[in-house]
């Protein structure tokens, strides 16, 4: 309230309004000690007052000179922007070394005096990496091929074969949508459904599967329609900048020029972002909104040149045409289109602007027929309201100059004969996606061109100051922090400018991000524990000379994430057992060294697809619009009921990457399983381990029927009690029981019948988890 800021030695020597804080050497001729001591305003404010010996020691502080900790503001170089070097591989001697990256954990495991586990056994190291990889179960069959397989290369090719897959992109495209917070409905308090938001799931999908460069996928993201102008997909891409939650109210509601319409533009840019910064570089920068970033190098004005980046496009569906020669007329026709409908918007103002007593008295009458409307809809009102409508237009031209009704015609009637070359083009395919021009939404309209964008101070958008450019972090050394983009540049070179940015090869940030997320989801733990994070607040990296061999071969080598995954998945280290050791946990209890495989549980997605996939219930069917899992009441607040949903309709069959995300009523048992909030980005997942989980296992409707589906699946596959119970193992834990597992199982289905027993065993962590 009074200006007063003790984040710095210097911000405390200026003070507030009230004058210095602190004078060293001089304790009475700042304000702190006078305001601690009693005098007004008194502070603490409501709260309890220093004591006497508390006042005495800042007393004394201030009396040797108020030493502050290290340079004025200053904290020491953070590790993530040091340059990025390849480190020599370390020169350990070990059979255990099968690639470098084994060379890097053995040398780490030495020095602590820890000892690498034993390799885990072929069923194990199947189950693992086809979970892994697909999401899903290997099938018994698989088991078995690769048991027999005793080639010195089975592993490689069984490797091989699962990335070849199409389950791999289903998979790891939903990690990517995790980060992204990719959702189908707006969230906020009008939920209202996102229809077309697919198709950027599936370009994600898409792109791991054709292991596409990740610099070319990070550019798509941002700009793909700048980028790669020719290609639909580079429309589609751009999804990740609408993949968060928008404020309908806000947008399509509030009128122009008010305050909450400016918040609501500046909280939308803000998530755009703070997603694009969190996913690509692992920094965060929205904390730098309100204020230089408390703890990282991320001065404000960064952050608004970063919101700059943004300030021309909004979130909007977007057409786009499969086929690339439609798509080229069409993306033409649109920019014409474009051209025609900003030329028109000052003369649509002038006619707005238009008054007279005769134009106010109708005004009038029709914002009573519309209130009356809406408490009775009669069809004779709806029919009056058109004819006033009709009225006012003319009675608007009437009121124009001969110059302005001229050229509205004019340009109304080229607007029109464009509008018949584009619907000739055929009905387009929409993606919710970044959007530059699109038809008005209420009081939603695009940008003719960038929004003002000004360091805001306190982040309050009633206190507008220096007017800044497009840009990005100036704690990146060697990368330029402001884009030379020119005045006569479309606002999609803003965007270009922040992809070449992030991807340049000098951005350490970007390369040690990427391969630090890839070794999280392989571990459960990344080499930097807080992926979206890599400053001082984040986690410090396990094995920071690892992350960095990683990164530089992993940017040198054209950015394969294939190439990175095959390199982690043949180590050593990946293919430990699980196991515990006393000693070892006795150092490293949290295993943050990777003496042993971390065992993880099955993710929602993971527990939903593997219930299917061992019934033989699941649908592979790839892509298109989701499965909407839940009965839905298109209303002025829409209803998603997930009680009324028929769990025997094709739609409970899909693959869950592909079903319909709701952003405030979240599905509850997948929400029971630590599905991701899609509202907020997710770097990592919560694993919890409760007994309601087990409760929804058991009597989830959804799961009773997959068990009933079992029981049936293996009732035709055996019909011998002992056979039945050993296809229920083989089926969802991989192997054969031991002889006391299946006589207990036996008798159990004997007296609560089969359907039970495959509710007992879904229900297992041997099911569950995977070493």
């Amino acid at each position: 309230m009074s200006g007063l800021s003790l984040a710095t030695a210097e911000d405390a020597k200026k003070g507030g309004v009230h004058g210095p804080a602190i004078v060293p050497g001089k304790p009475q001729e700042g304000t702190l000690l006078r305001m601690i001591s009693g005098d007004k305003p008194k502070m603490p404010m409501q709260s309890a007052p220093l004591s006497p010996s508390e006042v005495a020691t800042i007393r004394g502080w201030i009396e040797a000179g108020a030493p502050w900790t290290g340079t004025l503001g200053t904290k020491p170089k953070l590790w993530s922007l040091q340059p990025l070097t390849r480190p020599a591989v370390p020169a350990v001697q070990s059979d255990w070394v099968r690639t470098p990256i084994d060379a890097f954990i053995l040398a780490k495991l030495n020095a602590m005096k820890l000892t690498p586990s034993a390799e885990a056994d072929r069923p194990t190291l199947i189950r693992r990496l086809t979970y892994d990889l697909h999401g899903l179960p290997p099938s018994w069959d698989e088991i078995q091929a690769f048991v027999a397989d005793r080639a010195p290369d089975a592993y490689e090719r069984l490797v091989d074969r699962l990335l070849a897959s199409p389950r791999y992109g289903e998979r790891w495209g939903r990690h990517w949508l995790d980060v992204v917070h990719y959702g189908e409905s707006h969230g906020y308090d009008k939920d209202k459904p996102r229809r077309n938001a697919w198709p950027y799931r599936d370009y994600v999908i898409r792109a791991f599967n054709e292991d596409k460069p990740y610099s070319r996928f990070v550019g798509e993201q941002l700009a793909g329609d700048v980028l790669s102008p020719e290609d639909p997909q580079g429309v589609v891409a751009t999804g990740f900048i609408a993949a968060g939650p928008w404020d309908f109210v806000g947008h399509a509601e509030l009128r122009e020029n008010t305050t909450d319409k400016n918040i609501t533009r500046l909280l939308d840019r803000d998530d755009m972002v703070m997603t694009t910064m969190s996913a690509f570089v692992s920094m965060t920068a929205h904390c730098a909104r309100c204020h230089d970033h408390k703890f990282d190098p991320i001065p404000q004005e960064d952050y608004y040149k970063l919101q700059a980046v943004f300030a021309g496009v909004d979130r909007a569906d977007r057409p786009y045409d499969t086929d690339p020669e439609v798509f080229a007329k069409r993306r033409a026709l649109l920019e014409r289109k474009r051209a025609l409908v900003v030329q028109l918007r000052p003369l649509q103002d002038a006619a707005a602007s238009v008054t007279s007593p005769e134009l106010e008295r109708l005004d009038a009458t029709l914002a009573a027929r519309k209130q009356e409307l809406a408490d009775n809809k009669k069809p004779e009102i709806q029919a009056e309201i058109g004819q006033l409508t009709a009225g006012r237009k003319a009675l608007v031209q009437s009121l124009l100059s001969t110059e302005v009704k001229d050229e509205t015609r004019r340009l109304t009637a080229e607007l029109e004969d464009l509008n018949h070359e584009i619907e000739a083009l055929g009905k387009p395919q929409l993606v919710y996606a970044a959007a530059n021009f699109f038809d008005p939404q209420g009081t939603f309209s695009f940008a003719i061109e960038p929004r003002p964008i000004t360091v805001l101070q306190r982040g309050s958008v009633e206190s507008p100051g220096k007017l800044v450019g497009p840009g990005a972090l100036s704690c990146v050394p060697g990368l330029s922090s402001t884009f030379a983009i020119g005045p006569a540049e479309t606002e999609g070179a803003r965007r270009a400018a922040l992809a070449h940015w992030i991807t340049s090869p000098g951005n350490m940030l970007t390369w040690r991000s990427i391969v630090n997320r890839v070794w999280q989801y392989h571990f459960g733990t990344g080499i930097v524990d807080s992926a979206n994070d890599f400053g001082h607040m984040g986690s410090q990296p396990s094995h920071p000379e690892l992350l960095d061999w990683l990164a530089v071969t992993f940017r040198d080598q054209g950015g394969s994430i294939k190439q990175l995954h095959k390199l982690i998945l043949m180590s050593s280290v990946y293919r430990q057992q699980s196991a515990n050791n006393r000693a070892d946990a006795l150092i490293d209890s949290e295993n943050r060294y990777l003496w042993r495989m971390n065992r993880q549980r099955l993710d929602a997605e993971s527990v939903h697809d593997a219930a299917l996939s061992v019934t033989g219930k699941l649908d592979l069917t790839m892509g298109g619009p989701s499965a909407e899992q839940f009965w839905f009441k298109d209303d002025h607040s829409p209803v998603y009921d997930y009680s009324k949903f028929d769990i025997d309709s094709p739609a409970a069959y899909r693959r869950s990457v592909y079903r319909f995300i709701v952003r405030s009523v979240p599905d509850p048992f997948m929400d029971r399983l630590d599905c991701p909030d899609a509202s907020l980005i997710t770097a990592k997942r919560n694993t919890t381990i409760t007994a309601i989980q087990a409760l929804a296992l058991l009597n989830n409707p959804f799961m009773v029927r997959q068990a009933e589906h079992l029981a049936a699946r293996v009732s035709s596959l055996a019909s011998e009690p002992g056979q039945q119970v050993a296809w229920i193992h083989r089926l969802t834990l991989g192997r054969d029981p031991a002889p006391a597992e299946s006589q207990r199982l036996v008798e159990f289905a004997a007296r609560h019948g089969l359907e039970n027993a495959c509710r007992a065993i879904l229900n297992s962590n041997e099911f569950l988890f995977v070493d």
